[in-house]
Order: C-alpha cells, then sequence, then structure tokens
C-alpha cells in the first residue's frame, strides 16, 4: 500500500493558509531571472578541460600563513590522504551496520583512546561535526546532568564558538550569566584561548564545583595538549575541541572535527556515537558501538541530543595523524610552533610591537601595532605573499605560528613589518 502523507485536498488547505495558489508559486524568488542565454564556452574533450583547469589553478598564489583563530595550518603527512581513501575507511558517518565494520570500528576506538591519552580524561565519544558545535553539545550535557540553566563563559572563548554556543542556548532556554552560583550548570573556559594564552584553571574549577556546576576545558589548538597540562589535571568534567590540526587541511573552513571527552560518571550523558572493545562468544576481541540506543531509540525527546553519528572520515584522518606522528612527534610539532611564535614575537617587539598577552603564550599571539599602521603592514605582507594575521581592531594584530613557518618567514615578516615602520 502506497503511502501517501497528504491528500490533495491538504495540500489545497495548506497553500490556502500561507496564501499561495500551487505549490510553483512558492519557487517564484528562487528561480533566476535571466534575460539572455548563458555566456558558455564551446563544449571541451576531457583532454582540453584538464589543460584548461591547469590554466586557471596557475593563477593561485601559495601564501605563507601566520593567522590562526581556529584553523591552523599544520603539515599534513601524505600517507593520511593514501590511507584515508581506501574503500574500507571512505565514508562520513558511523556505519549502520556496525559489527561487520570491525576495521572502522577499530579506528574509532584508536581516536577515542588517543583524545583520552591527551586529554586525561576517562571517556570520549566518537567525534562531533566541529569544535563549536562540540562545545555547545557539552553545554546540553551539563544542563541536563544536573537540571541548571546559567552558562558561565570566562572572557577569551573564540567568537564564533561564542555565536554557536548562544545560538544552542537560544533553542533550549539556557541562559549565559555573569556568576558563578547555584543556578550555573557549568563554566567554560578556552585553554589556549582565543589570544594564545595558557593558564592554570584549577581556581575556576574549584569555584565551579563548590556551586556544584560542571567545569568544560574547550581546545581549539590541540596540538598544545603535547606539551602542556591536560585539562583533566586541573579538574575539567568535560573537555572538547577542535580536531582540524591532527591531519586535516584548512579546507576553507570544513570538514572538520569536534571532540569531546568526560569523566566517568558523565559517561551516559556523552552525545553522539561510543565504540568499546568487548570479547565473542569465541572470546576473540572484537569492537561494538555501545550506548547507542539509549538516546533517540528510547528517551526520544527527553535525549540530551539529537546527534545520531560522527565524521568518521575526519576522525579517520586525525586517528592516523596520530599514529604516524606518536608522542615524540607531536611533541615535536608543538615545540616548533611555540618556538617559531616566540621567536617572532621577540623579533616583532624589537622593533616597536608591543605585546598584549597578559600570560604565557603557546603559539598564537596578540601585538599592539605602533603609529596606528596596522592595516598598511598586513597589505604589505600580503603584497609579499604573507598573510599577517588577523586585525582585530586598534591596531591590534593576533598572530600564529605553527612548524610550516620557517626561520627565513619569521625573517621576511619582521622585515617587511620594519620597512612598512619605517615608511613616511
Amino acid at each position: 500500500m502506497d503511502y501517501i502523507p497528504a491528500t490533495e485536498n491538504d495540500k489545497k488547505e495548506m497553500l490556502m493558509q500561507i496564501g499561495v495558489r500551487t505549490i510553483d508559486d512558492l519557487m517564484v524568488d528562487l528561480k533566476p531571472q535571466i534575460s539572455e542565454g548563458l555566456s558558455l564556452s564551446e563544449p571541451m574533450s576531457e583532454l582540453e578541460l584538464a589543460c584548461h583547469m591547469k590554466k586557471l589553478s596557475q593563477k593561485n598564489k601559495i601564501l605563507k600563513y601566520f593567522i590562526g583563530a581556529g584553523a591552523y595550518n599544520h603539515y599534513v603527512p601524505s600517507a593520511i590522504n593514501h590511507l584515508l581513501m581506501r574503500g574500507e575507511f571512505l565514508t562520513g558517518y558511523t556505519p549502520y551496520q556496525a559489527e561487520i565494520n570491525q576495521g572502522t570500528l577499530q579506528a574509532i576506538y584508536e581516536f577515542q583512546s588517543f583524545i583520552c591519552l591527551l586529554t586525561g580524561m576517562d571517556v570520549a565519544n566518537a567525534s562531533l561535526y566541529d569544535g563549536s558545535s562540540a562545545l555547545a553539545e557539552a553545554v546540553l550535557m551539563s544542563a541536563s546532568y544536573n537540571g541548571r540553566n546559567g552558562v558561565f563563559v570566562k572572557d577569551g572563548l573564540n567568537p564564533q564558538y561564542e555565536q554557536v554556543l548562544k545560538t544552542y542556548c537560544e533553542g533550549a532556554d539556557l541562559k549565559i550569566v555573569d556568576e558563578i552560583d547555584e543556578k550555573t550548570a557549568c563554566v567554560i573556559v578556552q585553554n589556549p584561548d582565543f589570544y594564545g594564552n595558557i593558564e592554570n584553571f584549577q581556581y575556576l574549577s574549584d569555584r565551579a564545583h563548590q556551586f556544584g556546576a560542571l567545569f568544560i576545558t574547550c581546545v581549539v589548538e590541540p596540538t598544545s595538549l603535547a606539551i602542556v597540562t591536560p585539562p583533566a589535571n586541573y579538574g575539567a568534567d568535560i573537555v572538547v575541541g577542535e580536531g582540524q590540526s591532527f591531519g586535516i587541511p584548512i579546507n576553507f573552513g570544513g570538514p572538520y572535527l569536534g571532540f569531546l571527552a568526560v569523566r566517568s560518571p558523565l559517561l551516559k550523558k556523552i552525545p553522539g556515537r561510543v565504540c568499546g572493545m568487548t570479547t565473542d562468544s569465541h572470546g576473540k576481541k572484537g569492537f561494538v558501538l555501545t550506548l547507542q540506543a539509549r538516546e533517540q531509540h528510547i528517551r526520544r525527546e527527553r535525549a540530551t541530543s539529537n546527534i545520531t553519528t560522527n565524521v568518521e572520515l575526519m576522525a579517520i584522518a586525525s586517528t592516523i595523524y596520530l599514529a604516524l606522528m606518536g608522542r615524540s612527534g607531536l611533541r615535536n610539532v608543538a615545540k616548533l610552533s611555540y618556538s617559531r611564535a616566540h621567536l617572532l614575537q621577540k623579533k616583532l617587539t624589537s622593533i616597536g610591537f608591543k605585546l598584549q598577552n597578559s600570560k604565557p603564550f603557546y603559539n598564537e599571539f596578540l601585538m599592539k601595532v605602533p603609529t596606528k599602521s596596522s592595516k598598511k603592514i598586513l597589505s604589505n605582507l600580503l603584497k609579499n605573499g604573507i598573510v599577517g594575521g588577523i586585525n582585530l581592531g586598534n591596531d591590534e594584530i593576533l598572530i600564529c605560528c605553527t612548524e610550516m613557518n620557517t626561520f627565513e618567514d619569521i625573517k621576511s615578516y619582521a622585515s617587511i613589518a620594519k620597512e612598512t615602520l619605517n615608511q613616511k
């Protein structure tokens, strides 16, 4: 028997209610008004098209990036794409016939294990869409856990994350508050923060727990976890972040990778998917998706989250990256990023820039430009193939370094900035 969701009378009644005659009338504003034919070239063969596209690609400029603020230019080993494009891994989602995909499930399990090692937490999920949605999901989880609706956000959160958080809070009847009290569901910090500052938040974690709130640490530049204190060590209940730095190109802003890890008491509130390891009836080790039916399938409208999957391909890319780099390799990436950022900061300070960071920083830092010349400096850098940072206004530039910025790049940046300052 055919399933017909709406009869003709139902459709007429709905169209009348919204003031149109036909369904096509709904599309009028979407149809392009083309007065003349499209100006298209003659058809090309595959060979001609390939040559044409190559010619177009040569217009691209290869730039040097000193910009971060949530997307970081780290080196992506070539092995990642070779492994990632294998048919066994080539999927964007958690497998629906889960247990017959043991290789994929093992990769998810390894990803979760890596995240727990880096953050110091007990349990991680299979990944989320990106860092900002992971943070928002952590807030929803906190409110569901303790039944409160206040959200305290420490200064220094990425502005884009804050915008996503406000959208989620509006829909969930949660409020961003200025003080921590008995109505506070969670306290949020970003570490390193938007300006690169690193801080030990034990004092704020203690205050959150004093009032019964959960403490959330957001890590937007996760390579920092290789050399800074893990969030678990200063009392984090939930750690979320962006995994793009782990083997994922900038890609014009996505797709990226959110991660979320919690302490054991929060396991049953964790959103998305969790992969577990078990043994079958023959005693052989195997992998399964666990706790998957609890939320949407059983609790339904009372579920903590409506997320039903993960960004599988990106999670596997990060898993391959972390496995390739290992503990020492990731630490080297972090040390290089740290040392080169501090080298550039010292060079810029020597020519008149003023460091605005009040605390130790990782690989991002905020500089005040003298003589109101920030726009001119960034423009001259760009003319020389260097994206010099983000102009935050008030002649302040947010600058970032990674292992991709060579000593020669740093020297060129400082030299061009100095020349610009000396121009009359």
